[in-house]
């Protein structure tokens, strides 16, 4: 558990503040590698790589509405977003 996000991976269950959170199969994929390389930065390319299984596309811009449609998902049980981007450099989970 980070900063009252917790991650079932067993289960594939995602709780924030205690209250279930429903993320698709690749949502929680892309959760779970953010907080599992916490506190360290997740770039692009290792997301592309790990999660879509491909090479990065600059053009595309898919990482960037996941990682948006997350940070919607957890803010309902927060008033902070825990997902930090950093632009250059990728995305990293932080708690607050």
């Amino acid at each position: 558990m980070i900063d009252g996000v917790e991650i079932l991976f067993g289960s594939r269950e995602v709780y924030c503040s205690n209250q279930a959170v429903v993320l698709t199969g690749l949502e929680f994929n892309l959760l779970w590698l953010l907080m599992n390389d916490f506190p360290n930065i997740v770039s692009r390319e290792s997301i592309a790589k790990h999660i879509f299984n491909r090479s990065l596309d600059e053009s595309n811009r898919s990482i960037n509405m996941h990682i948006s449609t997350i940070r919607k998902k957890l803010q309902i049980n927060s008033e902070h977003s825990r997902i930090k981007s950093f632009r250059g450099e990728g995305y990293v989970f932080l708690p607050h």
